[in-house]
């Protein structure tokens, strides 16, 4: 009785395993439709305001709302990576618990990566204010007169 009891919960484990790697990555690139990517990004964060247009990169070594059904959740590890387009009023309500920094103590070059496959939906013009909340690795990068807003979440 207990060989068959080691031999569920292996199988339960091993099927777990494969399932959270196999649904790690959530990714908007293939994703036309802004309202499509509008929905699968607000399944997977908190929201500070609507927005209208989204693109992201999300990793999550659990998954994500979607996949976790037989998963059995491990140590923690994250990287969320998203872009939004907000009314211009809306910026404040992403940036009212993070404190301002210099934008050359931090490196934005994931932000062209995310976005490059629909460049024209996302002309910047402006200089761009970075903010970090504290005591987290959690970064906001902004550009009010466009209302583009970039996030960036790392986790262990």
């Amino acid at each position: 009785m207990r060989s068959v009891y080691k031999i569920i919960v292996l199988c339960f484990v091993l099927v777990s395993c494969v399932n959270s790697h196999k649904n790690n990555t959530l990714t908007s690139i293939e994703t036309e439709s802004a309202e499509d990517r509008i929905a699968m990004l607000k399944r997977e964060i908190v929201s500070k305001s609507e927005f209208y247009d989204a693109e992201f990169l999300l990793f999550n070594v659990n998954g994500f709302t979607n996949s976790r059904i037989t998963s059995i959740p491990g140590p923690s590890s994250w990287d969320y990576q998203f872009a939004i387009k907000v009314e211009q009023l809306e910026v404040k309500h992403w940036i009212a618990d993070f404190t301002k920094i210099d934008a050359k103590e931090y490196t934005s070059d994931w932000t062209n990566s995310l976005v490059i496959h629909r460049k024209q939906n996302w002309e910047i013009k402006s200089t761009p204010e970075v903010y970090k909340r504290e005591e987290s690795n959690t970064f906001i990068i902004i550009y009010q007169k466009e209302g583009i807003v970039f996030k960036r979440i790392l986790g262990e």
